[in-house]
């Protein structure tokens, strides 16, 4: 359930000319990207929410190669009926907490951040997401639950890897080369012992095939901005039956060399599980 989960700006027209000399599929060094992401998991007998606020900070690129840290920014949390959940009561009371509907954004503080940036880490090839590190954020008390109060230390570690035979790339590339292409690829999920002991470590490692199709340009608008995107789906479809399977819709900006929105629904037969991500980059800076 947690690996479903986890599989997981403004354009002018005189920029455009420039844009097609210019085109990245990784971001540049020092680019510094904010995203809010929110899951929800429908088991058969009951439904799961929440999400993160996070910024990749890139910290080298080549032009096909990018990597950096992650930076937890706040915790999204699902309190049905919102304020009046009273799970969620003390959390709305964290300073700059705010709902949205049933969704309650916790921030981290900053200096919480900073530490937590230590655990973290990514890197790209090209516009795929090869690995990654992430730091769940916990209560800076370990003996207590406390989600308004986040401390310098993660709750566990998420990660995951993607490797894949990226030979096909060279007839993908630029975007709209070719219609589709086909990686074969092992996946890989880790997550620690969590740091109250109540989950033990976990990993899990498939093979599978990853389908990634062009469905032309356009524009999105998001948070951060309107943003001129290539359009991609990428299935990921397991080499045995019974494994995770997943869809992503990906609007892609080559002016920033960087997702802006994408759209992940994923099954388990496993456990008859459903999750559905949405991810917008929310601000970009410099």
């Amino acid at each position: 359930m947690v690996r479903l989960a986890i599989f997981i700006l403004s354009l002018v027209v005189a920029s455009v000319a420039a844009l097609a000399d210019e085109a990245r599929t990784v971001p540049a060094v020092g680019t510094k990207l904010t995203y809010r992401a929110v899951s929800t998991t429908k088991l058969t007998n009951k439904t799961i929410g929440g999400g993160q606020i996070y910024t990749y900070i890139v910290t080298s690129s080549d032009g096909t190669t990018a990597e950096g840290q992650i930076k937890p920014v706040a915790m999204i949390l699902d309190c049905p009926g919102g304020t009046d959940y009273l799970g969620c009561q003390d959390a709305g009371k964290s300073p700059g907490a705010h709902f949205d509907g049933d969704l309650l954004t916790v921030p981290v503080a900053s200096d919480a951040g900073d530490a937590l940036v230590t655990h973290s880490g990514f890197k790209l090839i090209h516009f795929l997401l090869v690995s990654r590190q992430f730091p769940i954020p916990s209560s800076r008390d370990p003996s207590e639950h406390n989600l308004s109060d986040f401390g310098p230390e993660p709750a566990f570690i998420l990660s995951n890897s993607t490797q894949c035979d990226l030979g096909s790339l060279e007839g993908f590339l630029p975007f709209g080369k070719s219609p589709q292409i086909t990686l074969p690829c092992d996946t890989a999920f880790e997550r620690t012992a969590s740091r109250d002991g109540l989950l033990p470590e976990a990993s899990t490692h498939n093979t599978v095939s990853m389908e990634i199709s062009y469905a032309g340009d356009g524009w999105v608008t998001v948070p951060s901005g309107n943003w001129q995107v290539q359009k991609l789906t990428t299935k990921m479809v397991p080499k045995d039956s019974g494994g995770p399977t997943s869809e992503t819709e990906t609007l892609f900006s080559t002016q920033l060399g960087a997702l802006v929105r994408g759209h992940t629904i994923g099954t388990s037969s496993t456990n008859q599980s459903t999750t559905e991500i949405t991810t917008e980059l929310i601000s970009v800076a410099p």
